[in-house]
């Protein structure tokens, strides 16, 4: 159970440092055993270094959506959003366990624990640069699964 507890702290901490030096400002993942098993749903968007206009729109569309429509949710860590620059060597755990090599849209639904991670990259890659029509969609896929 602690080694479970020092991984989460590690990869925690992962997330956070991604997340400072990111445009926008995200919720960073929490580290303590509660929180830990606590249900949520985590929306990670991956980028490499190098970023091209439909990259940089679906990291702005998913905030723009998250915080139009669920920004109860990011205050009470119920949805947790993050950045990651996957070329960051300190983001390689987080990167490896989400199995992001480049740009991505990634989804952790967390119960009881345990991950669900689901890849809507495909859907972020085809709408991104469609902002009303990202944002309206993606609204629809994250209710859907938080049901």
């Amino acid at each position: 159970m602690k080694n479970t507890i020092l991984i989460f702290s590690a990869v925690a901490s992962i997330f956070l440092a991604a997340c400072t030096n990111s445009e926008h400002k995200t919720a960073p993942l929490e580290t303590t055993s509660a929180v830990a098993k606590q249900n949520r749903l985590e929306v990670v968007c991956f980028h490499g270094t190098r970023q091209c206009e439909t990259c940089i729109n679906m990291k702005t569309n998913t905030k723009t959506a998250l915080d139009k429509y669920f920004s109860a949710q990011l205050i009470d860590s119920s949805i947790v959003f993050s950045i990651v620059d996957v070329d960051d060597v300190k983001n390689e755990q987080v990167a490896e366990k989400f199995q992001a090599t480049g740009t991505a849209l990634m989804i952790n639904k967390v119960v009881n624990g345990r991950d669900s991670i689901i890849d809507w990259s495909d859907f972020a890659f085809e709408k991104a640069n469609e902002e009303s029509t990202y944002i309206s969609e993606l609204k629809t896929k994250i209710e859907a699964v938080l049901k």
